[in-house]
């Protein structure tokens, strides 16, 4: 497990200690889910955890200190799959096919796991972790980036900014999820695939007539 240090008031020590920050995250994460952002305290997390408050004190200085553990343990999992998304389309992957399979994985993540659509919201609410949902963007549209540049030949700069654009565009539209009354999911992923890949399709296809 990695956790930003800067988060951690102590680095866990043994299978007992990243145990009992394994815990606090399970924890959070459940409690998200069932009671949502606004309702989250630490003591609801300690007795959840089955840990009393001075330890989870003893790890983390506040509840926002979990979110943020929590967020980094959801962005690893999404930014490995990303990457190896991205590596197939650069391999020589059908690029439309593979962009849509990226959109699906963000999508189950909103839908799918544990307190992630609390999780989502609550990063774009608090001011105090915007920093990490806008840091997450930057590091997917890099691997956005290089991909457009490795198999589309698009120029650094312009890969830079398309990639920026067309991952902002992907996440505004899923996270639409989050927001309204969803009937039927698969058409609201339906019209995010359709953005994204529309907005790319020019520079993919501007390489395939070279």
């Amino acid at each position: 497990m990695q956790l930003a240090g800067s988060r951690l008031r102590k680095v866990p020590v043994g299978l007992k200690g990243s145990g009992t920050v394994d815990r606090i995250i399970d924890a959070t994460a459940y409690l998200l889910k069932a009671r949502g952002y606004e309702a989250l305290t630490t003591n609801h997390i300690a007795e959840a955890a089955g840990i009393n408050i001075a330890t989870l004190y003893k790890y983390f200085s506040n509840k926002q200190a979990i979110l943020v553990a929590l967020h980094e343990r959801m962005s690893l999992r999404w930014t490995g799959a990303l990457a190896h998304l991205v590596n197939q389309i650069r391999g020589g992957a059908p690029w439309r096919e593979t962009v849509c399979k990226v959109i699906d994985i963000a999508a189950e993540r909103r839908q799918g796991e544990t307190g992630e659509a609390a999780l989502r919201i609550a990063m774009k609410v608090s001011r105090e972790l915007q920093h990490y949902d806008r840091a997450e963007s930057i590091e997917s549209s890099r691997l956005v980036a290089d991909m457009l540049i490795s198999r589309a030949s698009v120029d650094p700069i312009t890969a830079t900014r398309v990639a920026r654009v067309a991952i902002q565009v992907g996440m505004a539209a899923l996270d639409l999820l989050l927001q309204e009354e969803v009937v039927d999911e698969a058409l609201w992923v339906g019209e995010a695939k359709a953005a994204v890949c529309n907005y790319l399709a020019p520079y993919f296809e501007a390489r395939a007539h070279v």
